[in-house]
């Protein structure tokens, strides 16, 4: 797992009926409890429930709390205040919106290689297509270092390069989001997470992937 970093809450990309865990106690981070998002009004409140198991832990209006928030590219904790509890006619637990995100992304199995690359930023209009490498990756995503900046948290990019499986060689653009950044003597290093939906782009990358884990050698691809 890579040092933390700080995100907008935003950049997490959440949804309504998403899982979180909530630590009434800072101190005690195995008393963690299930909760689902409901609702938020940006820049305002998020707003949580109980799971479907109806249990939830007892906190009250004015208590400071953390959340934890899994997703599969990584860990996000904050703290925040319970602002108001609404027992009618269902529980819903009004939370101060989060501004002090700590966001730990999480390496699965990963394996080096040495991909020369080409990344385009869609978030941002206009920037140009700078070129970079990717160093390991994983089915999840993978760690790209760049000469230039390629963007902030949360930017959308899509990172052209060839994958080759076998004898066969396959030049790909796969969109993937920026989750880390960490500053490097020559530029940065970006964690990014994959979310492809090309399925036929997909294959090629796990046949990829797994065919450079199955040999266990840092592979180069020119």
């Amino acid at each position: 797992m890579n040092d933390p970093s700080m995100v907008n809450f935003s950049e997490l990309g959440l949804t309504f009926g998403q899982e979180l865990f909530i630590l009434p106690d800072a101190n005690d981070k195995k008393a963690m409890f299930e909760c689902v998002m409901v609702g938020c009004i940006p820049n305002q409140c998020i707003m949580v429930t109980a799971p479907a198991s109806g249990l939830f832990p007892k906190v009250a209006e004015g208590q400071r709390v953390l959340i934890r928030i899994k997703l599969p590219s990584g860990v996000a904790l904050f703290p925040t205040t319970i602002l108001f509890i609404g027992e009618m006619p269902t529980l819903i637990v009004y939370c101060d919106y989060p501004r002090d995100i700590k966001f730990k992304l999480v390496r699965a199995a990963r394996v080096s290689v040495v991909l020369p690359i080409l990344c385009n930023n869609l978030t941002m209009s206009g920037k140009s297509v700078i070129t970079g490498k990717i160093v390991d990756i994983s089915t999840s995503g993978a760690r790209i270092d760049m000469f230039e900046p390629l963007g902030v948290a949360g930017n959308i990019v899509e990172i052209k390069g060839k994958f080759q499986v076998g004898g066969i060689t396959r030049v790909l653009s796969i969109q993937s989001v920026i989750r880390a950044i960490i500053p490097t003597k020559e530029g940065a290093s970006y964690g990014v997470e994959f979310f492809e939906k090309d399925e036929d782009k997909l294959l090629v990358l796990l046949g990829f992937i797994f065919h450079c884990m199955v040999f266990g050698h840092t592979l180069a691809i020119s």
